[in-house]
């Protein structure tokens, strides 16, 4: 598949329509889309503003689109609905953790997709936010003293949730929104003696080219809870986001 041909099909247009937005004949269109020809950057440039129009357009009333990923019972996403922002995608395991999800969400016109595992990138809608709390375990103070005390592995070399980031990794890279949030324990910072994280930045900055900023936060300053979390926030643009603002 080509890049054009991917970044079209991203637009939900189809030829005829995409060779009408962008100016250009279906002939000249079905060449790129079978790559046998390479469109300017121009020209990808306007396809993808045609989809960030189109993704807009798909939720009147509201500002922006975002997905939920890893979602738990939605707390992430509180904020993010309070703000303007529509829910088109949800993505949690935990049966329990569905049902308490759907009861605080009624509204929610889709389905809870339950293993990101087996999530193909193309089946997610185009959006402008990606929201991920990813599973803390393999790199809690108290997962990995448990997970060492079984003999068992932590951090990345936990297959079944230490490599979910990766999944991450693929739907950003895929998709390309605006803007994502990541929400993890503090120790994540320093787990494997900072090496953990240094992958996940890189990832994040140099593989992917977004523009992150990380602060841990305690919810004890908005609720009574005592609750330490890193937050990594990555912009496609440069925007001038600042945690101290």
């Amino acid at each position: 598949m080509s890049d054009f041909s991917a970044l079209r099909q991203k637009t939900g247009l189809g030829i005829p329509e995409t060779a009408e937005r962008l100016g250009y004949t279906e002939r000249q269109v079905y060449r790129w889309e079978s790559g046998k020809n390479v469109p300017r950057k121009v020209v990808l440039d306007s396809l993808e503003a045609v989809r960030n129009e189109r993704c807009s357009e798909t939720v009147p009333g509201h500002s922006f689109t975002f997905i939920d990923l890893f979602a738990g019972i939605g707390g992430l996403r509180r904020g993010f609905d309070a703000i303007g922002g529509k829910c088109i995608f949800t993505c949690e395991r935990d049966r329990h953790s569905q049902e308490t999800y759907r009861a605080n969400y009624p509204e929610d016109d889709h389905d809870i997709f339950p293993d990101i595992t087996k999530l193909r990138e193309q089946d997610i809608p185009p959006h402008d936010v990606l929201l991920a709390g990813f599973p803390c375990q393999p790199f809690s103070i108290a997962g990995v003293s448990k997970k060492n005390a079984l003999n068992r592995p932590h951090g990345f070399a936990c297959e079944t949730q230490g490599t979910l980031f990766f999944d991450i990794q693929r739907i950003l890279a895929y998709h390309r929104p605006k803007a994502f949030l990541l929400e993890n324990v503090k120790n994540l910072v320093n787990h494997d003696k900072g090496q953990t994280f240094k992958i996940i930045r890189n990832v994040l900055e140099n593989e992917l080219g977004y523009t992150i900023q990380c602060r841990i936060l305690d919810a004890k300053s908005w609720l009574p809870q005592h609750r330490e979390r890193i937050f990594i926030v990555g912009f496609r643009d440069e925007c001038g986001f600042d945690f101290e603002d």
